[in-house]
Parts: structure tokens; C-alpha cells; sequence
């Protein structure tokens, strides 16, 4: 995760406070952002460069990007600003406080304070600002008043964003929202311990780069604990996308692998990524929180099949997909609740049963399953044939094949 709710609004009030602006004109621009992305980075798959900056989520709102949701080009020319000053949430509160300053913001109610965010965002749906100005105060107060803030504390980890080298190559758009966060091992060979594999996140991330076909293979998150003691994340795939990481329940899963770990490792083995296995449960419930899914642990033997967090062996053994068997027995389950807790600040689980069962393996449901790739190909094939060989003016056919044949010759 790149940035958290509350990092966005800090973000916003840091640098409302930098330029001078007052209390109600932050709050206005917190109450903007809540409209247009629940204070959520966006990217926009449209906007060149967009993807390869850091965000948390992608949209498709014309232009725009970042967590106030700037429109990057408009018309011929820029409207806002570059898409990375947009998409990062300090910068665009910046161009936002830019407009703000011109206006008679302070001392407004909350009715005239929507009325000065439509003036500056030039909304479709001019009334909804006002509705949020008392969630948006209330958030500052928070923030500002050294009260704890709903997200516990970030544990310290060195998170490499590479979404964007990938460019969707290896994910999928869901057809469905993620309910599963998912743990992996890696397999390597060797016995996974030492200096060796100090670099095994970003090793096993430009792996994953490089599998193609019928072996391509993906996760959204890879992560080590190195043998001085850091850990690194690197964001692999982005979890609005599904990973190929576990056939059919790729699509309502996200997927984290501990790179160079094995399933046979022992207790005490798996205990030299103690750092590692923290980040993953936070990870876990910043994930389990941005997609509204329960933060229950399920643990073997796993029935009945539900919402939340386990590991692929949850997969093949209780969904009854594909064969795998990681995180092998000796996962140090009561650690890791343990430190799920910890970032849920011991917030009572709330079972969700799954909706509906799981597809059978090996059934590709078309639209929702197919890759980018596969349904740009058929389209083509519907345009120029099979084998791509249609068109020179219709003679050799296609178009769907020449309107078949306009249509039989109009019915003959």
C-alpha cells in the first residue's frame, strides 16, 4: 500500500499549514478529496506515466489521477497540471490550495463551503462537498489533535513500488472484489537461509517480470527479511488487478509471497523472517480494510470457507483448487494472528461466509477472466478473421466476415 486514508489527509494538512492556509480551507480540501476518492491515490490507465508512479488505485475518470482526482489534459492543453504533481498528494493539495487562496473561504457554512469546492474541481455532481465538510472537520480534529489515528502504526520496512515495470502483463481486472489475502513460499533452491537470499523480494519480482504463457505466474507482493534485519516489500502487482498466483481464486484474492521461504521449513526457520511475517499481517489488514473484507485469520484445517486472511494450502484444501500445500505445517500461525491483532487493535472478527462457491478449476469464464491480451485478440479476430488475414476491401473477408456476406445477400 502506498499511501493510507490518513496519510492522504495528513498530507493535505501539512501542506495547507506550509502555505498558510486556515483551518476551514484544509478541511474543505479533505471534504473534496472524500468526494472524489475517499482520500485514495488514484492512477488512470489513460493517462500516459500514470501507472508508473505510486498509487493505491486505479480509475478511469477521463483524465484524472491522484487522491482529488486533477484532470491531467483537457482539451488541448494542460488543465491542472503534470501527472506527477496530480497524482501525488501533496503536490495536487498544493494546486488545490492555489485556487482555494483566491476565494473568501474561511468562516463558511457548510453549504457555501461545497459551494467553493465546486467552484475549484467543476464537478458533475456540484452538491455532494457539502455533505462531507462534518467528516472532513472531524478528520482534522483527529489528525491534528495527537489523538492515535484508526490505522495502528506503520511497522519500519522499505517498500519498492514496481507496478508500473510490469505494465499489466501479468494481472487481470477483477470481476469481482477481492475477500481472500492469501500467503505463498517461493521454493527455491537451496535451503532459503542466509545472505544469499538477502535480495530475494526484488530477485523474485523480476522473475515473476519475466514467466510468459502458459508459466506466467504473479503476486502482488513479495517480501524478505534480510540477516540484518530489514525487511523489504516490493509491490509487485496492483491489488485492484487479480495476481496469477492461484487458478480460479485469483480473482477475489490478493496474494503475497515470502521470496526464498519453503514449505518444509521448520519453526525456528520461518521465525528468521519474524520481521517479515509483522509486515505481511499489516499488510493484510490494510488490504482487508481497503477492500472492506474480514480481518479473520483461517486457519488449518480451514472449513468452513469464508472471508479473510490464510495461505494456498486454504486454497487447494477447503476451495478444493489446484494442489498446493504452502505455507507448509510449521507456519508460525499464533505469531502472525498475534501480530494481526496488533494492527487491528484487537477489533472483534466479523465472519463473512463466501458469497458464492468458487468457480470449478480450470473453467476461464469469458469476458471476466480473459487477460487484456486475449480480448484485444479476439476483437482483432473479429475484425480481419482467425488468422488475421482479412480485409484487402473484403475480398478475402472479415468485418464479421464481410456483415456475413451482407447478410446472405439481404436474404437473397
Amino acid at each position: 500500500m502506498y499511501r493510507t486514508k490518513d496519510q492522504v489527509a495528513s498530507e493535505f494538512i501539512a501542506e495547507g499549514k506550509r502555505r498558510g492556509i486556515k483551518e476551514r480551507g484544509i478541511v474543505i480540501c479533505i471534504a473534496t478529496g472524500l468526494v472524489e476518492s475517499g482520500l485514495t491515490v488514484y492512477a488512470n490507465a489513460s493517462v500516459p506515466g500514470s501507472l508508473e508512479l505510486p498509487h493505491d488505485a486505479v480509475g478511469s475518470d477521463g483524465k484524472s489521477v491522484g487522491p482529488l482526482q486533477q484532470q491531467v489534459i483537457m482539451g488541448n492543453g494542460w488543465w491542472w497540471g503534470p501527472v506527477e504533481v496530480c497524482q501525488d498528494p501533496t503536490k495536487s493539495a498544493g494546486l488545490f490550495y492555489d485556487r482555494l487562496a483566491k476565494l473568501n473561504y474561511d468562516g463558511t457554512s457548510d453549504a457555501a463551503a461545497g459551494a467553493i469546492a465546486q467552484a475549484i474541481q467543476k464537478s458533475a455532481y456540484p452538491d455532494r462537498y457539502a455533505t462531507r465538510m462534518a467528516e472532513a472537520q472531524r478528520i482534522y480534529d483527529r489528525l491534528t489533535s495527537g489523538a492515535p489515528v484508526a490505522d495502528p502504526k506503520r511497522p519500519d520496512f522499505n517498500e519498492i513500488n514496481e507496478i508500473g515495470l510490469d505494465n499489466g502483463r501479468h494481472a487481470s481486472v477483477r470481476s469481482r472484489p477481492p475477500m481472500n489475502f492469501f500467503l505463498h513460499t517461493q521454493e527455491p533452491a537451496g535451503d532459503g537461509i542466509g545472505p544469499e537470499f538477502d535480495s530475494a523480494a526484488t530477485d523474485l519480482s523480476a522473475y515473476l517480470r519475466s514467466t510468459s504463457g502458459q508459466s506466467a505466474v504473479s503476486y502482488h507482493y513479495t517480501i524478505r527479511q534480510a540477516t540484518d534485519g530489514g525487511v523489504t516489500v516490493v509491490d509487485v502487482v496492483d491489488t485492484d488487478l487479480y495476481s496469477w498466483s492461484v487458478l480460479n481464486a485469483n480473482v477475489f484474492s490478493i496474494n503475497l509471497c515470502f521470496a526464498g521461504s519453503k514449505a518444509s521449513w521448520t519453526r525456528d526457520q520461518w521465525m528468521t523472517q519474524s520481521k517479515a511475517i509483522r509486515v505481511a499481517a499489516y499488510l493484510a489488514v490494510q488490504d482487508c480494510k481497503k477492500y472492506n473484507f474480514s480481518t479473520a485469520v483461517i486457519l488449518p484445517p480451514y472449513a468452513p470457507a469464508r472471508a479473510g486472511i490464510s495461505d494456498h494450502k486454504y486454497v487447494t484444501q477447503c476451495l478444493g483448487i489446484g494442489n498446493h500445500t504452502d505455507v507448509g505445517n510449521n507456519f508460525p500461525w499464533d505469531y502472525f494472528v498475534q501480530c494481526v491483532n496488533e494492527f487491528t487493535n484487537n477489533e472483534p472478527v466479523v465472519t463473512q461466509p463466501v458469497p458464492t462457491t468458487p468457480p470449478p478449476a480450470g473453467v476461464k469464464k469469458f469476458p471476466d477472466d480473459w487477460t487484456d491480451r486475449e480480448l484485444l485478440v479476439e476483437i482483432l479476430r473479429q475484425q480481419r478473421g482467425y488468422n488475421l488475414t482479412g480485409w484487402d476491401q473484403l475480398g478475402k473477408r472479415s468485418l464479421v466476415d464481410a456483415v456475413a456476406e451482407l447478410l446472405k445477400k439481404d436474404a437473397a
